[in-house]
Formats: C-alpha cells, sequence, structure tokens
C-alpha cells in the first residue's frame, strides 16, 4: 500500500506540472483525498441491488488461492496478461478463482434472503450477474492498462483538489469560484496572477500537502 501511495504522489507531482498551464475539465465537487490501487468493476447502483465485482477483490482473491502477492499480480497485469493466465501459472485457474469470488458472494446473499432483504429469486439472479461479471474480468488481458489509465484519472482529479485549494488559501478566491472558472478554460497559473498571488508559492503550498500526506502514509 505504501509503495503504491508513494507511486501515486509522484505521478501527483508529474500530473501538477501539466495541469498548471492547460485548462482543466472540472468535475463537481472533488476532494483531495490520496489514490490507492484502481479498482476497476462491474455492478451499477449500491446496497444488495448494486452487487459489484473489482479487480481488487480478484486480485485478492488470486493471492489467496496461490500464495503470490498482490504487487507482483499487479505488475503481471501491467505485462498484459489476464488473471485467469497468471492464475494457471501459480498451480490455479481462472475457473477457481470465479468461484471463490461467487462462493464469498453467495454467503453474503444467502444472508441477506435469512434477513429478508433478499428473495431467493433476487439472490440467483444476482449470483449469475456476479459470476458473468467475474468471468469477464478474469479473463481480460486489458486489465493492467484499464487500471493504469484509471490510476492516472485518479491521481490527476487530487492532485488537481490539492492545487485548487492552494490556489484559494493564497488569492482568497473561493474553491467555486475557482472550480467555475477552470470550467470556463482558465488555467490555474492565469487565476493566480489574475488575483495577484505568486504563482510558486501556490505550487510549493500543493508539493507541502504532497509531502505531509506522503508522511503521514509512511508512519501507518
Amino acid at each position: 500500500m505504501k509503495r503504491a501511495l508513494l507511486g501515486s504522489l509522484a505521478g501527483a507531482v508529474l500530473a501538477l506540472i501539466l495541469l498548471w498551464n492547460q485548462p482543466i475539465p472540472v468535475r463537481a465537487a472533488q476532494t483531495s483525498v490520496v489514490p490507492t490501487v484502481g479498482e476497476t468493476s462491474y455492478g451499477r447502483g449500491g446496497g444488495w441491488r448494486g452487487m459489484w465485482v473489482s479487480v481488487g477483490q480478484l486480485i485478492r482473491a488470486l493471492s489467496n488461492l496461490t500464495g503470490v502477492d498482490k504487487a507482483t499480480i499487479q505488475a503481471e497485469l501491467q505485462n498484459g496478461r489476464s488473471l485467469a493466465q497468471i492464475a494457471a501459472a501459480n498451480g490455479s485457474s481462472g475457473d477457481a478463482l470465479v468461484q471463490a469470488v461467487v462462493d464469498t458472494a453467495k454467503s453474503r446473499l444467502d444472508q441477506a434472503v435469512s434477513n429478508g432483504r433478499l428473495t431467493q429469486t433476487q439472490a440467483d439472479q444476482m449470483l449469475a450477474t456476479i459470476r458473468d461479471r467475474a468471468t469477464a474480468l478474469v479473463n481480460d488481458t486489458t486489465l493492467g492498462s484499464q487500471l493504469g489509465a484509471h490510476a492516472a484519472k485518479v491521481s490527476q482529479r487530487s492532485t488537481l483538489g490539492w492545487l485548487i485549494q492552494a490556489t484559494a488559501d493564497q488569492t482568497g478566491l473561493d474553491v467555486a469560484t475557482i472550480r467555475t472558472r477552470l470550467r470556463n478554460g482558465e488555467t490555474l497559473r492565469a487565476i493566480v496572477t489574475g488575483a495577484g498571488a505568486d504563482p510558486q508559492k501556490v505550487i510549493d503550498a500543493a508539493v507541502d500537502a504532497f509531502r505531509q500526506a506522503a508522511t503521514a502514509a509512511m508512519q501507518e
């Protein structure tokens, strides 16, 4: 986890440099959260009706089945291998991995049926969907590139949050105003200099936020 966090921080610093001088498409309220390993998933909604299968869940299950550590599995995914291929190379199989995830989901669904939160028909339908989606993920050789792209997006959004907060602190502008101006095509540098603030102080403040986050993470 610490290695992933430091990698994310390094990516965030690079993203800071790239974001500073270009217009940025801003979504509604992003928070300054340091990203962890991306979790590409299939599913919809929340609660029991939104049961989902994530890559992170499958990686953990594969690690338990084979004894291969999660970092190695992630590296293999980045090299273009599927989870099924990694499983087969380490004494297991894609089918066994899917079944492990399905078994875990079934125990939860059975409990939901017992508690009256789901009917048996609903649980059966959801379990079939989980199996189908897990099978698709397990055999997908593009997961590594998808996770990399997802992590890059999360890193950029996290970096943007720090930059916007630092801009607000240095200029006195509120965060909502800064986001609106970014959506309208202004760059952060233009916003900062237009408010009479020092761009370097904004960068220093954002980098300091990265440093503090890294220090805190290493102490956990």
